[in-house]
Parts: C-alpha cells; structure tokens; sequence
C-alpha cells in the first residue's frame, strides 16, 4: 500500500503565482527525493472573493484552476468563500467546507499524514480536517502565524487546540519555537525546530561582471543587495533612505515587488535597481552580482535569504530578530567577517554597519564555507523520520 503526504497549505507555488511558496515546494520536493516510494499531493485552497472586494492578489489568485501539475506534483485548489478584512476569525472554517472534499478523495486509500504549513487558518483548518478523517497531522509554523495573529485570543486558542492534537509541531526556528509554545501553553520540548536548508548548488559565489551583465545591473561600483516584498515589515524603505548618506558608487538592488515599490524609488532614483519578482534562478545570479546582502527586517522566522546570500558568498547586514541571530549561531563575528547584527528599525545602526562592511571587501569563499553547514540534510532527516511513524500508525490518531 503507498504511503501519502498530503501537503495543505496556501503556500505554494503555481502556474499564476510561480514564486509564492517556494520554500515549502523545496522542503518537501527534496524529502521525496530521499522518499522517491512515497506519494505527494498538495492541497492548496484559494479564498473565493467578491468581484467587487478583489485585490490584485485576490485577482491573480482567482485564475488559478480546479487541479495543476506544479514541479511534477498534483495540486489541488479547492475554492472557499472569503470576506477581506471582516471574516479572518472564520476563515479556518470555510477554508474546511471548501477543501473537505479534495481531501477526504485524497485519504481514501490509507496511509496519509497531513503536512499543514501557517498555523492560521491552514493548520487550524487541516487539524478538524485530519480529525473527521481519522488521519494524522503535522503542523508547521513559518512567521506571522505566531508572531501575529496568535495575538488574536479567538485564533490563538484554536491554533491552541489544533497543536495539542497534532502528532508532531514544528517551527523553522528556535525563536518561533519559543513563540509557538508561549502562544499553544504547550511545553517547549514538544515544538521541534526544522529549519529550512539551503540549495548549495544553487546558490554558490560566481563571476560578478557576467552576472551584473545578466541583470543590467552597472559594471562599476558597489551593489548592496534585498530580496524580498517591497513592504514595510521588510525595512528595504529604510535601506533606500540610509542609500543617501553613502558614497556615490553604492547602489541598492532589490528584487520583489510590493506596496513600498514607488516610494522606495522616489528616495533615490537614480541609485535604486528594482528588479521586481524574479526566479530562483535569477536571484541566485542577483547574489553573485551583489557585494553585500542587506535585510532590516521588523520582524522573521527562519528567512532562507540569508542562508543564500551567505552561500552565495555574500556577508550579510540584518536585523537581529527572529531566527536570523541562529544562524549566525548567536552572533555575527566581530570582525565583520560574515556581516553584521543590528538592532531592527534603526536607520543610523543601519547606515552605521554598511559603512563598516563598505570600507574593505568581504572574503566570499570563508562566507561559503560557512554556509554549507546550513544543507538540508538534518531537517530532511526529521521529518523522513516523523513521517515514517505517522505511517506505521496505520493512517489513524
């Protein structure tokens, strides 16, 4: 009999949002690679909005079809009613009425474990799912859903529920760890971290001048470089104001795209390289083009441009929050040889710490040598074997 996992989350990749999820479609593509027996389906919801309450998102996403092949996996896209803005407390529910019956199709022929990533609604969603069903579940935390909108008592307490019965917890950091277990008031010891890797082979140091060539990015110069939304949570406004105060060779490229967009270009137009939404592909040649990676972040998980901009050679300028400070295993060398930490929302730290780096070239094989102790292979290993024992359950709780 084969064994499933069933992936139900909203965020994954697809053919109208190619990027979105990337990070989730990578983890779970390289666990079936170890797993080539095991079988994989994706289970994707997409709130149904009003016409006339659609945003350019909520439009994007309404394009998306019943089913698609992403990446060689079935996905499925089961539409729920959703009202922005006014419904968030009931979105766990609808998102229930609209993809039980994908599911219960799914988990027809045992043994499945469901693998929810986003704790609100997803995870919420898939643990009354799995419990009607009879299957086992794993959740997994990824940023907001604990740092945000675990805030709300209605949310927190049936994100609460779902991780008391779910047969593992995770969370891709050890401060989101912390953050599950405050937020659930379940002991720490049952929120097990599972970091994302790195794609080594990826994201590895290149030839600079044919990678700006590539991108149009200037022959000349210094480049700092941010990936990521162009939103206000990310800190990219504040990286293109601090812009000003250095010298005239440096130059700030971001790749993303977001509300920010045009006023991050009014700060300093002619310095600024926005190169929208790229593919991995592009943003590995954007790293080798770049001299310094910079992410002044309110706010993170376990944010995978880091570890790529690291294996990429590049050091790295960040906010000290979140899982980041682990991955520089509690601290940036002070030499600066890797980067810096600097306290988050603080443009003169900031300004303070690019100053620094700026002054004498990073050495980006000792920044790779680092890295790769950021592979796939110990997070891998945890959920082969978590998954492993919800399949011997027999597919019941």
């Amino acid at each position: 009999m084969s064994k499933t996992i069933l992936t139900f989350t909203n965020l994954f990749p697809s053919a109208v949002a190619p990027v979105h999820g990337l990070f989730v479609r990578e983890r779970m593509s390289r666990l079936l690679l170890r797993k080539p027996e095991w079988r994989w389906q994706v289970v994707s919801p997409i709130p149904e909005v009003l016409w006339f309450l659609r945003s350019a998102a909520n439009r994007r996403l309404h394009a998306s079809p019943a089913t698609e092949i992403v990446s060689g996996v079935s996905v499925h896209h089961p539409r729920y009613r959703h009202w922005p803005g006014f419904s968030m407390r009931r979105q766990a529910d609808a998102m229930v009425r609209g993809a039980e019956r994908t599911v219960r199709e799914i988990c027809r022929d045992r043994p499945v474990v469901i693998d929810a990533h986003y704790l609100w609604p997803d995870g919420v969603a898939a643990a009354m799912l799995a419990r009607r069903i009879g299957v086992p579940y794993v959740l997994t935390a990824r940023g907001t859903d604990v740092n945000l909108i675990a805030n709300d008592p209605i949310c927190q307490g049936r994100i609460a529920e779902a991780a008391q019965g779910a047969m593992a917890c995770f969370a891709v950091s050890g401060d989101l760890c912390d953050r599950f277990a405050a937020a659930t008031g379940m002991p720490r010891s049952r929120i097990h971290e599972v970091r994302n890797g790195v794609d080594l082979a990826r994201f590895s140091p290149g030839d600079a001048a044919k990678a700006r060539a590539k991108l149009g990015l200037p022959a000349e110069g210094r480049l700092l470089l941010g990936v990521g939304r162009l939103v206000e949570a990310k800190g990219f406004l504040s990286a293109a104001r601090v812009l000003r105060s250095l010298p005239m060779d440096v130059h700030l490229v971001l790749v993303g795209d977001g509300p920010q967009r045009a006023a991050i270009a009014k700060l300093c137009p002619d310095r600024v390289h926005l190169l929208g939404v790229r593919s991995p592909e592009e943003v590995a040649i954007a790293y080798r083009a770049c001299d310094l990676f910079v992410l002044p972040t309110h706010r993170e998980g376990w944010p995978n441009v880091v570890t790529e901009a690291l294996a990429s050679g590049l050091r790295v300028v960040a906010s000290a929050v979140g899982g980041i400070p682990e991955i520089f295993g509690g601290f940036a060398p002070a030499d600066g040889s890797l980067g810096a930490l600097i306290p988050p929302q603080n443009d003169a730290a900031l300004l303070a710490a690019l100053e620094q780096m700026l002054l004498v070239p990073g050495d980006r094989q000792l920044v790779r040598t680092f890295a790769e102790r950021w592979s796939w292979d110990a997070p891998l290993q945890i959920l082969s074997d978590t998954f492993e024992r919800g399949f011997e359950s027999g597919g019941a709780r």
